[in-house]
């Protein structure tokens, strides 16, 4: 079988599913409106029935959401704010821009997500938020942590940067069941536009009506400045994408579904690697994470990239092991399987609307690799 190169990510498969979409994202780029305008008002509605919340207010990234919704929230200088290390920079970012202190909790090693047992172990007396994140997709055990939140006076802020269009066990968007959801639209997620892009999603209206002055210089009309803000919308061109594919996403999810059953009927019996958990009819994995041994991890990781199989590694240092936090811890953080999932994991290509051809050569690929 001849060479083939597979991504890890292909988001621009998903427009063939989209009716002329290139004469009409042209006729789009010809209008001349790029910020604002209908497409973003009509993204944002139609969001609103798909997750069933009662105000959607789009960004210009996933951090930003992040950072908007912990402001929201009156999270400040001091405040403990608990989230995992396993995770993306930008979670414990937004907790340090505004002075709190990010407080680490370890993961379960089936879903990647927060342990809820060590959640509790780490609430003190300062602690004001829960940042749970649903890593690849997974829920992070949302309506445990709620009641968790409730019994000891939280406010939760979800990070869905990875999850949109998953579900909990009650099949309610994961996003919507807190205080306020952070999405992001970053191309390689479930939901990608064609840039960096996010929103928040919520039922409060302190917190919609705080977040649509923050993300546009702190206005409250044209040239009114009520507060100092941020510069964060998303441009309509992005907007026009999401909301198109928002339209198909049952057919992304479909072509998603297809990547998932080729490494389950294929991989299942493989020894040496542990497939991801997923509750099918729930769960939309983001990415197809295995877990193996870190010398096989570390091998296979470079034969794929020599046979043109794009892999990545998420995460391969934890936060609380990263350079820039030094100065923010005081003491050494125990997360074990924090930091055994770091040396484990390794992400394989998933998208939706593989071809046949590339599943053939990935399958062809690992059946010739020697662990």
């Amino acid at each position: 079988m001849h060479s083939m190169n597979i991504p890890i990510a292909s988001p621009s498969r998903e427009l063939q599913l989209i009716n002329n979409f290139h004469e009409r994202f042209n006729s789009l780029l010809n209008d001349g409106i790029y910020i604002g305008g209908s497409s973003v008002t009509d993204f944002e509605n139609n969001m609103k029935k798909f997750l069933g919340s009662k105000y959607i207010i789009t960004l210009n990234s996933g951090t930003d959401a992040l950072l908007m919704s912990l402001v929201a929230l009156g999270i400040k200088k001091g405040d403990e704010v608990l989230v995992p290390s396993f995770t993306f920079f930008a979670s414990v970012e937004c907790i340090l821009h505004l002075g709190a202190i990010p407080v680490f909790v370890d993961i379960n090693t089936e879903t990647f997500c927060m342990d809820v047992s060590d959640l509790l172990s780490k609430i003190t007396k300062n602690s004001k938020a829960i940042m749970p994140v649903h890593l690849f997709g997974n829920n992070s055990d949302i309506n445990q942590i709620l009641e968790i939140a409730k019994n000891n006076n939280l406010l939760v802020v979800e990070d869905v940067a990875q999850a949109f269009g998953s579900q909990d066990e009650v099949g309610e968007y994961l996003g919507t069941k807190s205080n306020i959801g952070a999405f992001s639209f970053f191309p390689s997620k479930t939901l990608g536009g064609i840039g960096d892009g996010g929103m928040v999603a919520t039922d409060n209206k302190e917190s919609f009506d705080l977040i649509v002055k923050l993300k546009n210089h702190g206005q409250s009309k044209n040239y009114e400045h009520v507060m100092v803000g941020h510069n964060s919308r998303l441009d309509s061109l992005n907007a026009f994408v999401l909301d198109e594919k928002l339209k198909i996403f049952n057919q992304i999810k479909e072509g998603r579904e297809k990547f998932f059953k080729f490494y389950i009927e294929n991989f299942s019996n493989i020894s040496w690697l542990d497939l991801p958990i997923k509750d099918s009819e729930n769960t939309l994995l983001n990415y197809f994470t295995v877990t193996l041994s870190p010398d096989i991890r570390n091998k296979l990781s470079n034969y794929l990239n020599d046979n043109g199989i794009s892999n990545s590694i998420y995460y391969k240092k934890p936060i609380h092991l990263q350079e820039a936090l030094l100065k923010f811890i005081n003491q050494p953080q125990k997360l074990p399987k924090t930091e055994i999932a770091s040396k484990t994991v390794l992400s394989l290509p998933y998208y939706s609307l593989p071809t046949d051809q590339e599943l053939d050569y990935l399958l062809s690929k690992f059946e010739a690799f020697k662990p």
